[in-house]
């Protein structure tokens, strides 16, 4: 006797077939209330299986939804990306204009107090003088002069202090940069020679050319070629050596101050653009400061890189 084998799928298999027999029945038996139908109307059913399964039927609806739902997905996905991109951009647009707007306002507070601060100072600084003949016949003509030369120290301060705040010059005019550093290579000659330090100077066949105030420019380099002398005294492995370079590049002019001192530590290149950061015994830290403003407000940049004798400083501005 042949086992019996049971299939949920052959039962409801059977049961599909069963309907669809009633349904074919139905349809050709004719409408229950024939008034509702036109006399002419005919159905044609073909004598064949339904060729979809229940199941195939249910998959068939579920890849639809499934391809429905991840088109609806994508476009949500691309609507938050497009949204966070315009969050972001307002936000840098907010940062940058708060920071615009604290430092203009950081930058008027500062100068106002700069000018209030040296009022008394000159205030105080005009006491001494008149009590300096009183303290030379007590003989304490010293402590006159060391309150003197504090009070000095503090204007000086000051007065490079106030330079960071100024604006750029406007009295900008075209200036040869070989005849520029030509002159600063004389200036720095002699000195170089009483401090037995070799200085050197590499500058194009052709005039090279900048639209700059030629004053400011000086300042930036005798800041430069001041501190490298300073840097180079200290060198007890070679001569001193200074070098000064200027070239064209990429419609920038490039200057360069390369001396051969120990080099700059790690700590001291980070905050060797700091306003009042120095190394320096009597040194105001803001000499590199207002030269890097001064390129800066030339449309320019300033950088510098170092190693164990050899530190470069250079800055880059706009060739005309």
């Amino acid at each position: 006797m042949e086992a019996m084998k049971y299939s949920p799928r052959s039962q409801l298999s059977a049961g599909m077939e069963k309907k669809r027999s009633y349904a074919k029945n139905q349809i050709l038996a004719g409408p229950v209330n024939p008034g509702l139908f036109p006399p002419f109307l005919s159905i044609s059913i073909p004598d064949h299986n339904l060729a979809i399964t229940k199941d195939e039927l249910t998959m068939a609806d579920l890849y639809q939804e499934k391809a429905i739902l991840e088109s609806k997905n994508l476009k949500l996905e691309q609507e938050i990306f497009e949204k966070q991109q315009t969050l972001e951009n307002l936000q840098l647009a907010i940062q940058s204009a708060t920071g615009d707007y604290q430092a203009a306002s950081a930058s008027h507070l500062a100068a106002g107090l700069a000018h209030e601060i040296r009022n008394p100072l000159t205030t105080i600084k005009g006491f001494i003088q008149l009590l300096q003949p009183d303290l030379q016949a007590a003989g304490k003509q010293e402590f006159a002069d060391v309150a003197l030369d504090e009070l000095n120290r503090a204007n000086s301060l000051l007065t490079e202090f106030l330079s960071v705040l100024k604006p750029a010059s406007s009295e900008k005019k075209k200036i040869s940069v070989n005849k520029l550093a030509a002159s600063m290579f004389k200036l720095f000659s002699s000195e170089s020679i009483l401090k037995d330090i070799e200085i050197d100077i590499e500058i194009p066949d052709e005039e090279v050319y900048v639209l700059a105030d030629e004053n400011a420019i000086k300042q930036v380099l005798i800041n430069l070629l001041k501190n490298a002398i300073e840097a180079v005294e200290g060198n007890r492995r070679n001569k001193g050596s200074i070098k000064l370079v200027v070239n064209e590049d990429g419609g920038f002019i490039h200057v360069s101050v390369i001396d051969n001192g120990n080099g700059i530590d790690e700590y001291s290149l980070k905050k060797i653009f700091t306003p009042f950061y120095t190394t320096k015994t009597d040194g105001t830290g803001m000499g590199l400061v207002i030269s890097k403003q001064i390129i800066e407000n030339h449309g320019g940049e300033m950088t510098v890189t170092t190693q164990p004798f050899k530190t470069i400083f250079e800055f880059s501005l706009p060739a005309i």
